[in-house]
C-alpha cells in the first residue's frame, strides 16, 4: 500500500469501488481558503495539510459515506461537516458553524479542528492539530471525551477499511466481545500470520490475510470491543472454514477462531 495519505485513502476505497475517484467533489480552493481564514480569526489556527487535502478532494460529496440530510426525519438537525460517522463533508455547513464561533466571541478547545457538529453546539468531533499535522480524532459532548483515532489520515482509512467490510463483502462473522478476548484475538491474529495495518491503533485492529481475500476488524477496541471476519464472496477463503483443511496461516486462525469461540459463535457464524 502506498504512503499514507488523501490519495492512498481514495485507492484503498477503489479497491472494492473503481469509480470512487469519480464519484467525490471536492471543494474549491477559494472554498478551502475562506474557510482557512476563519479558522485562524477564531482558533489562531493553520489548517492541517491533510485535513486541506481531503477537503480539495471530497470537501463537497463523498457518496457512500454521507448521510442523506434531505430525508424528512432529519428535521431541523445541523448535518455533519466533515468525514466522520454518519457524515457529509459539507465545507459550506461547516464555514456556517465557524462563523457562529466568531459571532458569540467562542472558540473550540486550544489547538483542536472543528471537523464536525451534530444539532446542538456541545456535540462536536474534534481533530488535535499540532506543527501542521491533524492528529488524533475524537467525539465530545459537554464535557466528555470520546476517542476514535490517533490521526485523521488513521481515522479515513479505517473508515473505509469498515466501509469495505459492511458494503462490499461477506460477513462471515461478528460479535461483541470482552476486552480481554478482544486481546486474545489480537495476539492470535498475529501469530496466525495476518498483517496489521499502519491504521490499527489504541481504539481499533485491523488486519488482513497477505491475499488481501480475508479482514479483520475489531472495532471500539479501547471501549467496548466488536470484532468481524469478512472477505470475497464465493472464495476459496471461507471453504478453510467449513471443511478442507489448509496449510495457510490464514486458514489456521479462522478455525481456530470458531473452535474457541464455541456454541457462541456458531449461532452468529453466516
Amino acid at each position: 500500500m502506498q504512503k499514507p495519505s488523501i490519495e492512498g485513502f481514495i485507492q484503498l476505497v477503489s479497491l472494492y469501488r473503481p469509480n470512487f475517484p469519480q464519484e467525490i467533489r471536492g471543494a474549491a480552493a477559494s472554498q478551502v481558503d475562506a474557510f482557512a481564514e476563519l479558522v485562524y480569526q477564531v482558533s489562531a489556527l493553520s489548517l492541517p495539510s491533510d485535513y486541506r487535502d481531503f477537503l480539495l478532494r471530497m470537501g463537497v460529496a463523498a457518496p457512500g459515506f454521507i448521510v442523506d440530510t434531505s430525508q424528512p426525519n432529519w428535521g431541523d438537525r445541523v448535518p455533519w461537516c466533515a468525514f466522520v460517522r454518519d457524515a457529509s463533508p459539507e465545507l459550506e455547513s461547516l464555514h456556517e458553524y465557524y462563523g457562529y464561533f466568531l459571532e458569540e466571541g467562542r472558540s473550540p478547545p486550544p489547538q483542536c479542528l472543528v471537523v464536525g457538529v451534530f444539532g446542538v453546539h456541545d456535540d462536536e468531533v474534534l481533530v488535535e492539530c499540532h506543527e501542521g499535522i491533524a492528529g488524533r480524532v475524537f467525539h465530545q459532548s459537554l464535557n466528555s471525551r470520546v476517542f476514535w483515532s490517533e490521526t485523521w489520515l488513521g481515522h479515513l482509512y479505517k473508515q473505509a477499511f469498515r466501509h469495505m467490510i459492511i458494503e462490499h463483502l461477506d460477513i462471515k462473522a461478528y460479535n461483541g466481545i470482552t476486552k480481554e478476548a478482544a486481546s486474545q484475538l489480537v495476539n492470535l491474529a498475529i501469530a496466525y500470520g495476518l498483517e496489521v495495518l499502519w491504521f490499527s491503533d489504541a481504539f481499533d485492529f485491523c488486519a488482513v490475510s497477505s491475499d488481501w481475500e480475508i479482514l479483520f476488524h475489531i472495532a471500539n477496541y479501547a471501549i467496548s470491543p466488536f470484532f468481524y471476519i469478512a472477505g470475497k464472496k464465493q472464495k476459496q477463503s471461507w471453504s478453510w472454514i467449513g471443511g478442507d483443511r489448509s496449510n495457510s496461516p490464514t486458514a489456521d486462525f479462522l478455525e481456530f477462531l470458531k473452535r474457541s469461540c464455541g456454541e457462541q459463535l456458531n449461532q452468529i457464524w453466516v
